[in-house]
């Protein structure tokens, strides 16, 4: 998981999560609520990213802390919790899409590159062309067979 109930605690105060416990039917909801939220995360992740990461940046941090949060207030979630969760999910998106990335430290406590999923770099031999469609200009301008 990307955030704990610390986490939680930390970032939104004791008084709100106990609040939030009260208004829950089941007794663990705050770890399925953020197992939830780290679920979620690595649906968005995983496009651009091996998992399990090398290391959680506090940005994946911060996210799960909204997610799990915004599935807490299950029923009525704030303007605010409701604008955080949206403001995370495309954040995630634009990750996913390749517009943003994630600060990774790697063993050496350097920040490590995005890791792609094993794409061959070259087609292989017998493959057919799976690239884009010819244009009506280009092909106007192909002779043709008469």
């Amino acid at each position: 998981m990307y955030a704990t109930r610390n986490d939680l605690e930390a970032r939104f105060g004791e008084g709100e999560l106990q609040q939030l416990e009260i208004m829950q039917t089941v007794g663990n909801s705050i770890e399925e609520a953020l197992q939830d939220a780290s679920e979620e995360i690595d649906s968005y992740i995983a496009v651009k990213y091996v998992l399990p990461l090398p290391s959680t940046p506090s940005t994946l941090k911060r996210i799960a802390c909204n997610i799990a949060r915004y599935r807490l207030y299950f029923q009525q979630p704030t303007e605010e919790v409701e604008n955080r969760y949206k403001a995370e999910i495309d954040f995630l998106k634009r990750i996913a899409d390749g517009k943003a990335t994630l600060n990774i430290l790697n063993p050496q406590n350097e920040v490590t590159e995005e890791q792609p999923k094993n794409k061959p770099s070259t087609m292989p031999i017998g493959t057919t062309y799976t690239g884009g469609v010819f244009g009506d200009d280009v092909l106007n301008m192909m002779p043709s067979i008469k």
